[in-house]
């Protein structure tokens, strides 16, 4: 039969204060992250509409 260290490891307020860091870290890079996809998906959507409008114009010129 093993025996299991079962105590509960303490966090010490260090300890919390380098998660909420890293939290904070993470949250900040996310939200850059949604801002960065939201501008790259703006300009595909305005690529297409005017690849678009080019398709348009050389079956009207044909």
């Amino acid at each position: 039969m093993a025996f299991w260290n079962t105590k509960r490891r303490q966090h010490n307020s260090i300890d919390l204060a380098d998660a909420s860091a890293r939290m904070k870290d993470a949250t900040s890079a996310l939200r850059i992250t949604a801002i960065r996809a939201r501008h790259a998906s703006n300009d595909a959507r305005r690529f297409t509409d005017r690849v678009e409008a080019q398709i348009v114009n050389n079956q009207g010129a044909a």
